[in-house]
């Protein structure tokens, strides 16, 4: 059965009414990231067992369990690049893999290379737009800085693809040995370069080539729904062919594509390009078992700083759609 679930920072956890706002409005699940853990940024990206065991207990409080412990791919940029302060950054990672091993965790997060972590964009990149009775969303610009040419003193394709595989496979045997499923997010936004600066892991075939390359059935995949159809490839076809290997979802829909349109909007979740439903009942045909989570906020005008109505109205749009699957509809 597919579960409901939403990402939290650390602020959340000084705001016990929030999180039991989460737990009411019908989500059972949420997606961390490390740095929520005391004395990890301190740690320069390693978390420690009684920070991470403080965590769980304040959501265990409020009756919510950690679906995905995320780390932060700013802590391990070194690595990608194959630099020597990048053995450090893996041996942190194989600590945070173990603890949340130890934890009983049922996956954990490693981040893609993002061009952003060299020469961030966001200026250039993202804006809020005016949406259906004044709500505001997210509108992306590509084209201009995915046509930008590579930088001099950018990293290769090939040395970041090598940094990736050397992550991996020093932090694979961790996993395996607690049975910790890693579930890969991917570029976002999905080009091969921007702002001057490559990124590998874009499209499905990199996916297939990072599950090929580092062999493992708990090598699996965040499938993000607006990332994947922004790239312009089949939604649905990615989720035949990766079937058991999606084991996180971010149900995020959008209007336009990069290769069609050069930029696109992330907009509610019932006015996208795509049909929602068909993506659920996608999922559900590959026997998907996993948490959906509806990622990005959008800003209602109404709305509490931290997005609960906006949260409210994603969380009651999935639930209708899984219960409606679930009754054969």
């Amino acid at each position: 059965m597919t579960r409901i679930g939403t990402r939290i920072s650390a602020d959340w956890l000084d705001r016990p009414e929030d999180l039991k706002f989460i737990k009411q409005i019908g989500v059972d699940y949420v997606d961390i990231v490390l740095d929520m853990v005391p004395g990890y940024e301190e740690a320069g990206g390693r978390a420690n067992r009684d920070g991470l065991h403080q965590v769980i207990e304040k959501l265990d409080q409020a009756g919510l369990k950690i679906e995905r412990a995320n780390t932060s791919g700013t802590h391990y940029v070194n690595a990608f690049l194959g630099r020597p302060e990048g053995e450090r950054e893996i041996e942190n990672l194989q600590v945070n893999a173990e603890l949340c091993g130890e934890a009983g965790l049922p996956m954990f997060g490693i981040q893609a290379f993002q061009a952003s972590t060299l020469h961030p964009f966001r200026e250039n990149f993202h804006s809020w737009v005016t949406g259906r009775g004044g709500y505001q969303h997210h509108h992306m610009r590509v084209r201009e800085l995915a046509d930008m040419p590579l930088r001099s003193d950018a990293p290769s394709a090939q040395q970041i693809w090598e940094g990736t595989l050397n992550i991996y496979k020093s932090v694979m045997p961790v996993l395996d040995q607690y049975d910790l499923r890693v579930g890969m997010h991917g570029n976002d936004p999905p080009v091969p370069k921007i702002n001057g600066v490559p990124q590998v892991l874009y499209n499905f075939d990199a996916f297939e080539k990072l599950f090929s390359e580092v062999p493992s059935k708990n090598n699996c995949m965040t499938f993000c729904v607006g990332t994947r159809y922004e790239s312009g490839e089949d939604i649905f076809e990615g989720i035949r062919r990766f079937g058991d290997k999606i084991i996180h979802v971010h149900f995020r829909n959008v209007k336009g594509t990069i290769p069609v349109n050069g930029e696109y909007e992330e907009v509610m979740p019932d006015e996208g390009d795509l049909s929602m439903y068909r993506v659920a009942k996608a999922l559900h045909d590959v026997h998907y078992q996993g948490v959906i989570d509806y990622d990005h906020l959008n800003r209602i005008s109404t709305d509490s700083p931290q997005g609960r109505e906006y949260m409210a109205y994603c969380v009651g749009h999935m639930r209708g759609i899984l219960q409606s699957i679930e009754a054969g509809g």
